[in-house]
């Protein structure tokens, strides 16, 4: 995405991180901040002062102070924009308008530009107006409704996937017109409306599709899959692993490589609906016969018939592992000072380029200011 750049008029999550994504990709992200900062700037927890949630999603980019309640902040921001190929905002339906960047007056900066707005419910629409979080949204839309213990409550899932698919689907979108703007040569602004909540609603594609064609309510089952078994968490004598078969062709050479083949011969689990219908069964048998070896014995034999599983890692064996390594799941950064953070990478990102630390508030702000020839 060299050559192409983007104003970042966002905080918290969901728009940090997709102009971050976008600048892993080579944009050049000029974040928009008030004089007082981004309010994510004094998210805790800190290291060496600076909060690292606010450095993980403002990596590459540039920040710039401008003051939008001032004449000549809003003359600098114009200029910007005027400059710029993408605008990505995530404030409350309205404000942005108030801030001088009106549909009609983005229109006429820039007829061309991509306009990108991230909201818990739209631009438009009965909940517009209405105040939005990760978890409020999960709640919404139903996403807790499905994630839980089995028959326990409802739960939220343990990270902001609310933020995080708004994000991935406002960076899709914004790709989708640029490419549209490119190869039309479009002489028009495009604004994109991406909703937390619609977001949300696409990821439950599989619980909509069972509901609206099938009248099945899902509603939560721990690691289980509403679909297929065994396709869960099991212990070994030391540790859970997972175990995620695929299909009927997988489970007779399955039971063969953990020593159970007499199960092929049991009328309950001949089949993936008779399994599913005597799951608990099931379960209680293949526990214990698990529980007699090291969950490392189960997955070594399964992987050698390519059984999908897993032991069930952490963040912290994670990050200490050869595999993080190998397929380099994290990006080193650098400060200019010498200290050093480790994030994770965008994983389509092209390997091996160098990310640039989040900036210091207003760091850019008199490059930026001679680039587009303002003053304030």
């Amino acid at each position: 995405m060299k050559g192409i750049r983007v104003i970042d008029m966002t905080q918290a999550l969901s728009g940090p991180f997709c102009t971050w994504l976008l600048g892993s990709l080579g944009a050049d992200v000029i974040k928009v901040e008030p004089p007082g900062g981004e309010p994510a700037r004094n998210t805790p927890p800190y290291k060496d002062g600076v909060s690292l949630y606010f450095e993980s999603v403002n990596r590459n980019k540039r920040s710039i102070v401008l003051d939008l309640k001032t004449p000549a902040g809003v003359d600098a921001l114009h200029k910007l924009i005027a400059t710029a190929d993408v605008l990505v905002e995530n404030m409350r339906p309205g404000v942005r308008a108030r801030l001088g960047c009106s549909d009609e007056e983005l229109e006429r900066i820039n007829p061309t530009l991509v306009l990108a707005s991230i909201s818990g419910f739209g631009q438009t629409g009965p909940l517009a107006s209405q105040p939005a979080y990760d978890i409020v949204v999960q709640a919404m839309s139903g996403m807790m409704s499905i994630n839980g213990p089995l028959g326990g409550p409802a739960t939220r899932v343990g990270f902001s996937i609310g933020d995080i698919a708004a994000s991935l689907f406002a960076t899709i979108g914004i790709l989708q017109r640029l490419y549209e703007r490119d190869a039309a040569g479009a002489a028009r602004t495009s604004h994109l409306d991406v909703s937390m909540l619609g977001c949300q609603w696409a990821c439950l594609e599989n619980a909509f599709a069972r509901f609206l064609n099938a009248g099945i309510v899902p509603g939560p089952i721990g690691s289980r899959h509403p679909s297929m078994t065994p396709f869960e968490t099991y212990p070994g004598s030391d540790r859970d692993f997972v175990i995620a078969l695929g299909g009927q062709q997988d489970w007779h050479r399955f039971l063969s490589c953990i020593g159970l083949p007499e199960l092929g011969d049991d009328p309950r689990f001949e089949s993936e609906e008779s399994r599913l219908e005597h799951r608990e069964a099931l379960w209680s048998k293949l526990a214990e016969h698990f529980e007699r070896e090291p969950a490392q014995v189960w997955i070594d034999r399964m992987l050698e018939q390519s059984i999908p599983c897993s032991v069930i890692e952490d963040v912290q064996s994670i990050a200490a592992s050869e595999l993080s390594d190998a397929y380099q799941a994290f990006s080193a950064v650098r400060s200019p000072d010498g200290r050093e953070r480790r994030f994770v990478r965008n994983p389509i990102a092209e390997a091996g380029v160098e990310e640039t630390p989040a900036p210091a508030l207003g760091e850019h702000t008199e490059e930026l200011l001679r680039e587009i020839g303002a003053k304030i």
